[in-house]
């Protein structure tokens, strides 16, 4: 069973649609993922409720740090091939690592300095709870007409930081919020967000191992 934890000290990183998308793109693959809301606003769980959930996916509430352990446990029983783990950036969040020891963790994050900061106040996170922990960072919502240099100082700051960088960005994609409003997959025709969430699923298979 792989493990990969998403966690962000900032709102409106992306961070559960990066999440939702790992699940969707492995779930595309055969593999059977559990999913751990730790969100305390519960958005995957939100989508859960909607129709057109893979049978092979399933979502596990745990708005306290006590519920984490008890929906792992279920969450094992299902005999998943994946968990992935959303929490949210702070340390009641970041517990769940001692309990989970996730292979990857992903700090999601857009193309701005102000957003460079809260990767590293969530890398210093990480490395509390076991500088063993793989941490990376994934840039989101990044426009196709996005200034290469705008990026490249992103890039910098964070190696700068020790923060390493996932290969595959997410683009900038409606069908990518959508998913919370209509539930389900992406659709067929989403060729785009489709072949992107694909490249992402892959990369993140890669630095898993």
């Amino acid at each position: 069973m792989k493990s990969v934890a998403f966690v962000s000290p900032k709102g409106g990183a992306g961070k559960t649609t990066a999440a939702l998308l790992l699940a969707l793109g492995l779930e595309r693959r055969g593999q059977r993922v559990a999913m751990i809301d730790s969100d305390i606003n519960k958005p995957l769980m939100h989508w859960a409720s909607l129709p057109g959930r893979p049978d092979r996916i399933s979502v596990h509430p745990a708005p306290t740090s006590e519920d984490i352990t008890i929906s792992m446990r279920e969450a094992s029983r299902l005999t998943p091939d994946w968990i992935i783990l959303d929490t949210e950036g702070s340390a009641r969040g970041a517990m769940a690592f001692r309990t989970l020891r996730p292979q990857l963790i992903i700090t999601p994050l857009a193309a701005s300095q102000l957003e460079v900061i809260q990767a590293v106040k969530a890398a210093e996170l990480v490395h509390k709870f076991g500088r063993d922990l793989q941490h990376i960072a994934l840039l989101t919502r990044l426009p196709v007409t996005q200034k290469g240099d705008a990026v490249k100082n992103v890039i910098l700051k964070l190696r700068e930081n020790g923060i390493s960088l996932l290969s595959e960005p997410l683009i900038e994609n409606q069908a990518f919020r959508a998913l919370f409003d209509v539930g389900g997959g992406l659709d067929e025709g989403e060729t785009a967000g489709q072949e992107n969430a694909d490249a992402y699923v892959e990369a993140v298979v890669r630095a898993v191992g």
